[in-house]
């Protein structure tokens, strides 16, 4: 099976030599995606929860834009900076996949940038939807 370097509209810009989207099959492989706002190229101000709802509202952007959506999404790695956030990262989980979440790597890190949560996803496109 063969991949194929997704080019969808609406897709960020990668800051490096990769793809941020690799479709193999039906399943999605998203680079990981931090809490910058795409269209205002800044992170959202209230501290770490928005921060971590904005990485996740840039995965649906993406995954609509390849033919999926959050539905979609068999698993999560989730790298964070400071162990104090995990209950936030646990609760925002909760909100984004209410039922049947899943599978989740989550680990503590150092990011580059002052980022504070980077989400690397994998994610399946219903049949018969052409990205």
């Amino acid at each position: 099976m063969t991949h194929e370097v997704v080019r969808a509209e609406g897709l960020p810009r990668p800051n490096g030599h990769y793809s941020p989207v690799v479709k193999v099959g039906n399943l999605l492989f998203l680079a990981a995606q931090t809490g910058i706002d795409q269209t205002t190229g800044t992170v959202p101000e209230g501290g770490f929860e928005p921060e971590c709802r904005q990485a996740f509202t840039n995965i649906d952007t993406i995954l609509r834009a390849c033919g999926s959506g959050l539905p979609g999404v068999v698993r999560a790695v989730v790298l964070y900076t400071d162990p104090a956030d995990l209950p936030v990262i646990n609760a925002v989980f909760a909100d984004t996949f209410p039922t049947d979440p899943p599978a989740r790597t989550a680990a503590v890190v150092g990011l580059a940038g002052g980022r504070r949560i980077s989400i690397e996803i994998t994610a399946v496109v219903p049949s018969g939807t052409a990205v």
